[in-house]
């Protein structure tokens, strides 16, 4: 499963890519991008499809005992048992969580077609969306786990054995608050910079420019 998991991920990343390299550039480079980016999206779909079925028949982890979320963190206060298709009790509890799976395929098939049209903006963001969901499908599947023992099941780390300490916490969020639009701020300006298409004659008109 995890070469499978492997294939995904760095199809979905191929297909991202692609999609962003097929919007920046035109001609024989962006026919190759389109090509390349289409070929992924297949296979992440169908590779995405199989690790949905195989999620199914594969033992997954659970949580038997009570979980006190305001306890201090103890990895090894909890009892875990491993059974086939738990990754999927939280889409049976919780069914429009199946919006991220179909949001990651729908996602893929929908950037493949743009990009065939050479709707390359439109392919980006539809790549976006099929990252997106993939990425929250497997955090859904896993949830409350973040990283399951299979040797020692009931060691696994959960979001609460993994939590920091309220003072860490505080310090993340004020970090955070200060510079995370700092960082939006300059990504926005670097793309607003680099926007546009990278053509021969461009490139010929600035040979002596460092990019």
């Amino acid at each position: 499963f995890a070469l499978l998991a492997g294939v995904v991920s760095s199809a979905m990343i191929t297909m991202h890519g692609g999609a962003y390299l097929a919007h920046r550039t035109e001609g024989v480079i962006q026919a190759r991008a389109v090509k390349g980016a289409v070929g992924a999206a297949i296979i992440m779909v169908v590779a995405f499809m199989a690790a949905g079925v195989w999620l199914q028949v594969i033992d997954g982890y659970r949580i038997t005992s009570l979980v006190d979320t305001a306890a201090l963190p103890d990895i090894l206060s909890k009892t875990v048992v491993r059974e086939p298709g738990a990754w999927m009790a939280n889409y049976e509890r919780y069914p429009l969580l199946w919006l991220l799976p179909v949001l990651g395929l729908g996602g893929a098939v929908a950037a493949a077609f743009l990009l065939m049209v050479r709707r390359t903006l439109s392919a980006f963001v539809a790549s976006s969306l099929a990252v997106i969901g993939v990425i929250s499908t497997a955090g859904v599947s896993m949830f409350p786990f973040i990283m399951p023992s299979s040797t020692m099941p009931a060691a696994s780390l959960t979001v609460w054995d993994s939590v920091s300490s309220h003072l860490s916490l505080a310090i993340m969020f004020w970090a955070t608050l200060i510079f995370m639009p700092l960082i939006v701020i300059y990504t926005s300006w670097a793309y607003r910079v680099m926007s546009g298409k990278v053509t021969v004659a461009q490139i010929k008109a600035n040979e002596h420019s460092a990019y």
